[in-house]
């Protein structure tokens, strides 16, 4: 059976692994999830960056408003818009620039687990 929910109902949060970097608080996530995927709705504002990591996780992130510098490995890069849609594969060194504040949605699968430190909301990962 299915839930429905609003983003509303998910608190804006600082990114857990980043806490501590000093552009941490340009960027603020609401993060669902449900046992095989992870939704994240981002809202950063320009200057906010996400340094070059990798996870297991697929990720996909689709640009809503802004615009952000996607980089793959430590050369390749491309500037994404309104509309834009990066596709990051499993285990793949990455980083993002916000250029632009900038709305944009990721889809992740398997859920990143190190994104719930101090999240937890009723209905995302566990059952009540």
């Amino acid at each position: 059976m299915g839930n429905y929910h609003h983003w509303e109902d998910f608190p804006a949060r600082e990114i857990s692994y980043l806490k501590g970097r000093p552009e941490s608080s340009k960027l603020l996530a609401r993060i669902m999830s449900s046992e095989r995927m992870m939704v994240t709705n981002i809202n950063a504002q320009k200057g906010a960056f996400v340094p070059l990591h990798h996870h297991e996780a697929e990720q996909i992130i689709l640009v809503l408003k802004g615009k952000i510098k996607a980089i793959m490995g430590k050369k390749s890069s491309e500037i994404l818009g309104t509309g834009g849609i990066w596709v990051v594969p499993s285990n793949t060194p990455h980083s993002v620039e916000y250029m632009e504040n900038t709305e944009a949605i990721e889809v992740v699968s398997p859920p990143r687990l190190d994104n719930f430190v101090g999240y937890t909301i009723s209905h995302t990962f566990f059952d009540e």
